[in-house]
């Protein structure tokens, strides 16, 4: 992307709580009540809005991720007819007005230059922040999201392996942390990647009510990637107790629990207070950025070597496969 390009968006990048999101359109609740996006809203937002005290929070938040960083020009537009059926998906999964469907794939169309590839988790996150923010600010935050170190670069491509890397620093923790359920979770073959994306990748939506949903983005913005890996090891100490009375042989059950499925913790579960404890605990999670940083080192080191194991067989697969095929000789056999 050209530096005038970037240069023209950057004076177009709205202040903080600039602008009118989903919510703010009257009618939004006569023709949305009922759409995927809210249904563990569990009545948190209304037609009067976010409660007390919420508008000047979510106000914040682009200040909390510094959002300066420019949308992408809208000249630049997605071209691409895979990645546009993909959105006109997500978006008919997510919201129930045409309307709105349209501002959710606008904004993803405006995204794509920035990776030319795509993650349901993007298209989640894209639509919580559209119900707050203009599309311009939802952009400019997305965009630090997807840039900034001190968040998760990566995360939002097809095969994101920088979430498969903290993926297996998460296991890691849990060895360290929670040795018992990490050897039900090994004895079970249940791996962090079969349950932990929604909780990185896609930032907890559809995962918590949004009375819990909220303050867990909330502190995400205010202190980056280690805040995931604190509340991370929070869920795992709150769902213990259910998890080591089961059997390896209980993997559905495990990954219902390690996932917070509705059927095992609806938005009610002890008065819904489990789920805003269970962020609010994430905060005292006794986690610090150098661990962190120590075993991403280490996991990176590992992914590299296993995905060039993988890169190998797949040419040795492909190789053996061209040795097998049949080949005619132009010259006629005597």
């Amino acid at each position: 992307m050209s530096s005038s390009f970037l240069e023209a968006a950057a004076a177009r990048v709205p202040t903080a709580g600039r602008g009118a999101g989903l919510i703010d359109s009257p009618t939004f609740w006569t023709v949305e009540a009922g759409a995927p996006l809210l249904r563990r809203n569990a009545g948190f937002l209304t037609a009067e809005g976010p409660p007390h005290g919420w508008r000047e929070r979510l106000d914040r938040w682009p200040e909390l991720l510094s959002a300066s960083t420019p949308a992408p020009a809208p000249s630049e537009r997605c071209d691409d007819e895979a990645a546009l059926r993909i959105f006109l998906r997500d978006a008919e999964r997510t919201f129930q007005h045409a309307s709105h469907r349209e501002r959710m794939i606008g904004a993803l169309k405006r995204l794509w230059p920035e990776e030319k590839d795509y993650h349901q988790g993007l298209g989640y996150v894209c639509s919580l922040l559209l119900l707050f923010f203009d599309e311009e600010t939802a952009c400019a935050m997305l965009l630090r999201l997807a840039r900034d170190p001190a968040y998760t670069p990566g995360y939002w491509r097809a095969a994101p392996e920088p979430y498969v890397r903290d993926a297996m620093v998460f296991a890691r923790l849990v060895e360290r942390r929670f040795p018992e359920v990490a050897a039900l979770l090994q004895a079970a073959c249940v791996v962090p990647e079969a349950y932990a994306s929604k909780w990185y990748i896609g930032l907890c939506v559809h995962v918590l009510p949004f009375e819990a949903l909220l303050p867990f983005v909330e502190g995400f913005f205010r202190d980056g990637y280690p805040f995931l890996f604190r509340f991370s090891l929070a869920l795992v100490a709150a769902v213990s107790p259910r998890l080591l009375v089961l059997k390896p042989t209980d993997v559905n059950l495990i990954l219902e629990i390690m996932r917070l499925d509705v059927c095992q913790y609806p938005d009610d579960y002890e008065g819904g207070q489990f789920f805003t404890r269970l962020v609010a605990d994430a905060a005292s999670v006794d986690l610090e950025k150098a661990e962190i940083d120590s075993l991403r080192e280490e996991e990176a080191v590992k992914l590299a070597e296993k995905m060039r194991k993988v890169k190998e067989r797949e040419a040795q697969l492909a190789a053996e496969a061209s040795d097998d095929e049949i080949v005619f000789s132009d010259e006629e056999i005597d």
